[in-house]
């Protein structure tokens, strides 16, 4: 008896462009995150080793990279919302999709003003 086969429907090399950018999107946001993560972090623990956080711009900066990282959780929230993981389903409609990663994107931009990133390191500050 021959192998009969079932008819083709024509989509078994069928690969979904869109899904897969929103997922290569997604890692990058995420890879992002993780990265901000560790430098806030970093810096915090720099501030601390080197006696500099119990300086009054030590304590100024202290207490900006921790409203960072405060930012950083808030992206973490959106992030797991866009990937289904959180409490929340994940978004279906674009409009949603688009505007949690301008929420995301505006967190990042404030994260960065409160972290200097770009400007003058915590390094930089004066020693206790």
């Amino acid at each position: 008896m021959p192998d009969v086969k079932p008819p083709s429907t024509g989509t078994e090399g069928v690969v979904d462009l869109h899904g897969a950018r929103r997922a290569r999107r997604l890692d990058l946001y995420r890879t992002r995150l993780n990265e901000r993560v560790q430098d806030t972090r970093a810096n915090l623990v720099t501030l601390y080793q080197g006696g500099t956080l119990f300086t009054p711009d030590g304590t100024k900066q202290g207490r900006s990279l921790l409203k960072a990282l405060q930012l950083l959780q808030r992206v973490g929230i959106k992030l797991e919302e866009l990937g289904g993981t959180g409490v929340l389903p994940a978004p279906r409609a674009s409009e949603r999709i688009d505007a949690l990663y301008d929420e995301v994107d505006g967190l990042f931009t404030r994260c960065d003003r409160l972290t200097g990133r770009g400007t003058a390191s915590v390094a930089r500050l004066p020693r206790r």
